[in-house]
């Protein structure tokens, strides 16, 4: 029995996936018998480049036809031996592992053989990227004059490693990464086709966990489908090895109740469980992302959201918190990200993260401003001489600037906390406010401060 990645193969042009402007080129090619001497395919991998390097193959050799055609018939010898990659005129070749320039030489004596069997003589080379510098510059002259009736396809995963000089010398098709709607819809078909139970929750989850790569998705599905049961969204998370919608529904409730304590117990648990404090970072950034999409968009942001959890479930989430509590733990997770990255001790390091998302544990900065604020009404009443200091910034810096700092008056200075209140007559408040960053670096240089000072603008009254 063969796998589905295997058994749903693209064996003509129009079973291409997502690839229409290929599709429609290399078609109309054939029909018009306009064909190039050396094709080079670039994508992702798990987007055609080797099936169609195939498929080009039996279109130009298919012997139930006399001429090339756009629908080989798959039966004739010829269509039957390049699918089994042991035809004898058309050759694939592992460029990862015949990478060599005495690979090269061969290659290039080879393709003076004229074709035994069929119209023309193919070299398919797969992972071209893998070729040595020496290697490809020995191919540069057969790829631009090939012997009649010779035809080259490289195939790349990484277009940026192939010489440019080789690249002007072929046909570029760039294969894209699929769509997440192209590959659900396919996906559908099959499972209908092979009577796959699964939800449609599921299929979506397959599809994202392909990151546009339909093979990789097929392979997925192929390793699900033999459990002989129903492959709902919490099996195919389970073997992703990612967090299932249970246990991060529950991570994230503790943590919007503030329950420090359970939130650790569930992370610590999660981390038995075999899920990594990176997966687990992951999945809670992008659940955050979500959170922050679901207030922006509403209903209409459905089908961009990539977390595991339900609409629903993060509409309620969204609700019990601020646009400023989802922005301060998507900081947080960032510079957890960093740490986890280079540390030895990521459980520790997570840990810590979850505790600074929960307000309980960590500097409420809206309190935090107004106690700022506080501070600095009272601090400017007893702060002597800012009018003077205010006069010697406005003189300290060009008269373009001055015009506009005229407007102003410096009613509040700490230089210990780094902070100066600025009162802004009415009508040039947001004149001011869209230069606050330009007037930091005035009043930090005219002050020789070491940190940058924050500027807070306040109408005049």
């Amino acid at each position: 029995m063969k796998s589905l990645p295997l058994k749903y193969r693209p064996q003509q042009l129009e079973d291409l996936i997502g690839q229409e402007f290929i599709k429609t080129t290399l078609k109309n090619a054939l029909s018009a018998k306009k064909i190039a001497p050396a094709y080079l395919f670039a994508g992702p991998r798990g987007t055609g480049k080797t099936s169609t390097a195939r498929i080009l193959a039996k279109s130009l050799n298919c012997l139930a036809v006399e001429q090339p055609t756009v629908e080989p018939c798959g039966e004739c010898s010829s269509c039957r031996s390049i699918e089994r990659s042991n035809a004898i005129d058309v050759t694939e070749i592992d460029a990862a592992s015949h990478n060599g320039v005495d690979n090269a030489r061969e290659l290039i004596e080879l393709s003076h053989l004229a074709p035994a069997q069929v119209r023309y003589k193919m070299f398919l080379i797969d992972e071209a990227h893998g070729l040595t510098t020496a290697a490809q510059n020995a191919l540069l002259k057969l790829l631009e004059e090939p012997p009649a009736r010779t035809i080259f396809i490289l195939c790349t995963t990484e277009l940026h490693k192939v010489l440019p000089t080789i690249v002007s010398r072929c046909q570029l098709f760039n294969f894209k990464s699929l769509s997440q709607t192209a590959v659900v819809e396919y996906l559908s078909q099959i499972t209908a086709t092979e009577e796959i139970d699964i939800t449609p929750e599921a299929i979506a989850v397959i599809s994202k966990s392909g990151l546009g790569s339909l093979r990789d998705s097929l392979q997925l599905l192929s390793q699900l489908q033999v459990l002989q049961q129903q492959i709902t969204l919490d099996t195919v998370i389970e073997a992703v090895g990612g967090i299932n919608s249970r246990e991060m529904w529950k991570l994230m409730t503790n943590l919007v109740k503030e329950d420090v304590l359970n939130v650790l117990l569930i992370a610590r648990n999660l981390i038995q469980m075999g899920k990594s404090p990176q997966l687990i970072l992951q999945d809670l950034l992008a659940c955050h992302r979500d959170l922050l999409l679901v207030k922006a968009t509403q209903k209409e942001g459905k089908s961009l959201l990539s977390s595991n959890l339900e609409y629903d479930r993060l509409q309620q989430l969204a609700n019990k918190m601020t646009w400023h509590r989802i922005e301060g733990n998507l900081v947080q997770l960032q510079k957890r990200e960093q740490q986890l990255r280079f540390s030895i001790n990521s459980a520790v390091w997570l840990e810590t993260g979850l505790l600074n998302m929960m307000d309980s544990t960590s500097i409420n900065e809206t309190q935090t401003l107004e106690n700022n604020r506080q501070h600095r009404t009272k601090l400017h009443k007893s702060t002597a001489n800012l009018g003077d200091l205010w006069a010697k910034i406005v003189n300290s810096t060009k008269s373009s600037n001055q015009k506009m700092l005229s407007h102003a008056s410096l009613i509040g200075l700490d230089r210990e906390l780094n902070f100066a209140v600025l009162a802004v007559e009415p009508k040039y408040i947001a004149k001011f406010q869209k230069n606050v960053t330009h007037l930091s670096r005035i009043i930090t240089h005219c002050l020789k401060q070491q940190q940058p000072i924050e500027v807070i603008i306040e109408e005049q009254q």
